[in-house]
């Protein structure tokens, strides 16, 4: 008997793998389109988050808690039928509803929240590798959030005629179309309200439900089936566009908020690696003085040889924003003033990197 629920828990789980293997990889791998220039250093999180994007649905098999975490039936819970949102605190949910009914229903808002804090304590850390693992779990979770039909109770269908439609929309046709995928990247943004960024993936994917649902019937009723070459064809003409913006906004998504648990954890970045020794112990970068500044700052660093030098400033989207040094210079201390009269108020970063390998980044605050 155990052996048998065992075995037909194993293949419910299977059924319900967010996007499939097929799609997390791709939105974990396209997160990279959207890649800060400042974070360059740890630019093979790509790579890795890909060949890790779906981790998370491997644990459901050991972790009885992991299921929830993928989907959220939004509509269950009649706050969001009458008003479009939820109390979004775990705590408001327990009060009202109980924790069996919220766990049972879904918190895929509430692990990326947990989860990309997890990454900032990782950057934290400077353990790096665990930082891009839980980094990819992000990855996984912002992915379901964006697959509609990890957004509602009716995820595998709302009458006989759409049974099983969850597995022919995120597996089926996804892998069928995978060539079809292609999108860009843009600036990332830093958030500063990771609850209501998480939540707001929800909000905006649930209309798409009746758009797939729709997708679905009419494929259906042109093909005469459901599982024909035909069917895909027609479901992928119905579906494939807004399929594929939501694949870009969850890439998007992802880099803005591995971006943001990476500011909120000091900008923290691994150095470069000389055949001499460790590079940043050979040079150094000093905090700005004064800091925070109005409008101008000190920008020290010391090398100890001649060098090539770059040094950079970028914005809090992590776009560069200016290049201060380009060239060689001697060894010995340096000092460059930074004159930021053209900028608005808010977060910075300056970038020191001598013989293309970096030595550090730190962060300056401009009032005005």
């Amino acid at each position: 008997m155990k052996k048998s629920l065992y075995i037909f828990t194993v293949l419910v789980s299977l059924l319900f793998l967010g996007w499939g293997a097929v799609g997390h990889r791709i939105i974990n791998r396209k997160f990279g389109l959207s890649f800060p220039q400042v974070m360059n250093p740890l630019y093979w999180y790509v790579d890795s988050m890909a060949v890790h994007a779906s981790d998370a649905d491997n644990r459901k098999n050991q972790d009885p808690t992991e299921s929830p975490r993928h989907f959220i039936d939004i509509d269950i819970y009649p706050e969001f039928l009458a008003n479009g949102r939820i109390p979004q605190t775990l705590d408001s949910l327990y009060a009202l509803h109980g924790q069996s009914f919220v766990t049972t229903n879904g918190t895929v808002p509430f692990a990326i929240i947990a989860y990309t804090d997890s990454v900032k304590k990782y950057f934290q850390l400077r353990d790096w590798r665990n930082a891009m693992l839980r980094a990819a779990d992000v990855g996984h979770y912002v992915a379901d959030a964006h697959q509609p039909l990890h957004d509602t109770r009716y995820y595998d269908g709302w009458s006989t005629f759409s049974d099983g439609i969850h597995s022919r929309y995120e597996t089926g046709m996804i892998t069928r179309d995978t060539a079809y995928i292609q999108y860009s990247g843009q600036n990332v943004t830093y958030i500063s309200d990771i609850n209501n960024y998480a939540f707001n993936m929800v909000y905006s994917t649930f209309p798409y439900v009746d758009s797939v649902y729709r997708a679905d019937s009419i494929a259906h009723t042109i093909a005469g089936n459901n599982n024909s070459t035909q069917y895909y064809q027609e479901f992928w003409n119905r579906a494939g566009n807004y399929t594929i913006n939501l694949f870009r906004l969850a890439s998007y998504q992802i880099a803005c908020l591995v971006y943001t648990a990476w500011v909120n954890a000091g900008s923290p970045l691994p150095t470069g690696i000389s055949n001499e020794g460790n590079i940043a112990g050979e040079y150094k970068l000093y905090q700005n003085y004064p800091n925070p500044f109005n409008p101008k700052t000190n920008i020290k660093y010391q090398l100890t040889k001649n060098s090539n030098v770059l040094l950079n400033v970028y914005d809090i989207n992590g776009r560069e924003i200016q290049t201060l040094v380009n060239n060689r210079q001697a060894s010995g201390e340096h000092e460059y003033s930074f004159d930021a009269s053209g900028l608005s108020s808010g977060i910075y970063f300056y970038r020191l990197s001598v013989d293309n390998m970096l030595v550090d980044v730190k962060k300056m605050i401009l009032t005005k």
